[in-house]
C-alpha cells in the first residue's frame, strides 16, 4: 500500500477530529470502531485459510470507482 503524504495526513487527521467533535457533541454517526479481538483472529488467519479483513477492504475501494456526472 502506497504511503499517504503529509499534506494528506494532515488533512484526514483534521477530518477524523472534527467528526469525534460532533459525535461528542452528539451529532452525526457515532465514531465506528473495529473489535480488535475479531481483528486480531482475522489477520491471524484462524480458522480454514485466511479470508481477509472485509472492512479494510471495502474502506480501500470505496473512493476507487469513476464518478457519473
Amino acid at each position: 500500500m502506497a504511503k499517504t503524504s503529509p499534506k494528506n495526513r494532515r488533512r484526514n487527521a483534521r477530518r477524523k477530529k472534527r467528526e469525534q467533535r460532533a459525535a461528542m457533541r452528539g451529532q452525526g454517526s457515532g465514531i465506528k470502531t473495529r473489535n480488535v479481538v475479531v481483528l486480531g483472529m482475522i489477520l491471524r488467519g484462524q480458522g480454514s485459510g485466511n479470508h481477509g479483513d472485509d472492512k479494510k477492504e471495502a474502506n480501500r475501494k470505496a473512493c476507487r470507482r469513476k464518478v457519473e456526472e
